[in-house]
């Protein structure tokens, strides 16, 4: 009976790991890396102020996904809003729109 219970056991967790590992590999193809502003390419930096419409930048990222490379920047606006800025490395604008929840 014990040989049993730990069997099962056993699965379970193996199970689990298994699960876990295919759900980490699903992103491998992104790499996200926090960066400083004065690191940001200069035409990056100016996409990125010219689109802050009165917002504070709170963090800078360099995201590679698929082969691509490009900067996130997280604006904070008045009250509790936040947006999120994206720029291409040769600083011409990808997307502003509000922050995705992501868990990093």
């Amino acid at each position: 009976m014990n040989r049993r219970v730990i069997a099962t056991i056993a699965a379970i967790i193996g199970l689990g790991t298994i699960g876990a590992l295919v759900y980490a590999g699903m992103d491998k193809d992104e790499n996200k890396q926090k960066v400083v502003m004065t690191d940001v390419p200069t035409a990056v930096q100016k996409t990125i102020q010219d689109n802050l419409a009165g917002g504070t930048v709170t963090e800078t990222a360099k995201v590679t996904k698929d082969g691509k490379t490009y900067y996130e920047a997280e604006v904070q606006k008045s009250g509790a809003e936040k947006v999120e800025i994206k720029v291409a490395e040769d600083g011409k604008l990808i997307n502003v729109g509000k922050e995705e929840d992501d868990d990093d």
